[in-house]
């Protein structure tokens, strides 16, 4: 196939599926990574410094946080895989939340580690599980806030109450790649207890809230006796200069963080309203996407079938143990009015089915 033809079949089906599968940014990147693109072609072909000295600092300057306890990676999935190296060998445990962020168990079986989940009880609060799991003495404890793929959300003070249930000689890792859209983003209880423990790490990305998956990046804020740890296990040029100079530029475009944190506040609310409207479970609590409970299988795996005709990619949960359940991502806003058509007409019919 010609690159031209190649070009054109890329671009026809861009046009025909709507990408709410995948939690990125439905309002795109800032427009002032935009402009970086289109203004600095130096960076394609200049080796990034290896300290990343200066996206440290502007983490460090942005978040009030010591930017020589930064860590910076491809991505929260590259820091959440140097984090359990790091801390798992064969035989270590390893403890999150029921149906958490999978790369973490995904990496705990690849290190041999023991992995385990703790389920909340009727009330959503998880006290009473994890002391259960604290019996086991794990090495590592992974809380996830706000949480993906369920949606839920922990206040600060819940956050830190579990925390300090949990013993010095376990490490804790704070998992908020959603915490941009939370009300406490601006003192998040992950870094709060990085700075109050020892052996603490809280992960970050720049993936969600500010629009630049495509680049990787992501970041780490530890105690500073974990810092060494994860540095070496981070291989050089990790980053490239792009995206590391493009996560600078987007960390001070503030407005398009508040704008993408209020329209995907506004478009959870509208979602989960109309799917309650029609009998069928939804939550979307400071997150970019709609957690969907069919309660049947047969009526995920339609409502799927028939986003998917429709053009719309959702992402099933099979993966995480919940065959009845989909998320969907939020697209822009003629997206997401068509969208709401289709799911209505839909969701009528399966009222009646």
């Amino acid at each position: 196939m010609s690159s031209s033809g190649k070009s054109n079949l890329f671009a026809t089906a861009a046009i025909d599926r709507v990408r709410l599968h995948a939690n990125e940014n439905p309002l795109g990147a800032s427009g002032l990574a935009l402009h970086l693109c289109a203004s600095m072609p130096t960076l394609l072909s200049e080796y990034p410094e290896v300290t990343y000295k200066s996206l440290r600092v502007a983490i460090g300057e942005r978040w009030r946080v010591d930017p020589e306890r930064v860590v910076v990676g491809a991505g929260s999935d590259e820091l959440i895989d140097i984090a359990l190296r790091s801390l798992l060998k064969p035989g270590s445990r390893i403890v999150t939340q029921q149906h958490s962020f999978k790369m973490y168990k995904i990496r705990a079986a690849l290190l041999g580690a023991d992995y385990s989940e703790i389920a909340p009880d009727a009330n959503g609060d998880y006290e009473a599980a994890l002391k259960r799991a604290l019996e086991k003495k794990p090495d590592v404890v992974v809380l996830v806030n706000p949480s993906n793929p369920l949606g839920d959300y922990l206040l600060p003070s819940q956050l830190l109450s579990l925390v300090a249930l949990i013993p010095p000689t376990t490490t804790v890792i704070i998992d908020e790649a959603y915490a941009e859209f939370a009300p406490d983003r601006e003192n998040t209880a992950g870094i709060q207890i990085v700075n109050s423990r020892e052996n603490a790490i809280c992960l970050r990305t720049f993936s969600k809230a500010y629009g630049i998956a495509g680049l990787r990046l992501g970041w780490a804020y530890a105690s500073a006796d974990q810092v060494p740890a994860l540095q070496a296990r981070r291989a050089p040029y990790n980053v490239s200069s792009f995206s590391a100079l493009a996560g600078e530029y987007v960390l001070q475009d503030c407005d398009h963080l508040d704008k993408t944190a209020a329209y995907c506040q506004a478009w959870g609310r509208e979602l989960v309203s109309l799917f309650k409207a029609h009998g069928i479970e939804a939550r979307s609590r400071y997150v970019n996407f709609v957690f969907v409970d069919c309660v049947s299988q047969t009526r995920c795996q339609d409502l799927h079938q028939h986003l998917e005709s429709e053009g719309f990619l959702t992402s099933p949960l099979t993966d995480y143990g919940l065959d009845t359940c989909l998320r969907i991502s939020f697209g822009n806003e003629a997206q997401m009015t068509r969208l709401c058509t289709v799911l209505q007409q839909k969701l009528q019919t399966m009222e009646l089915a």
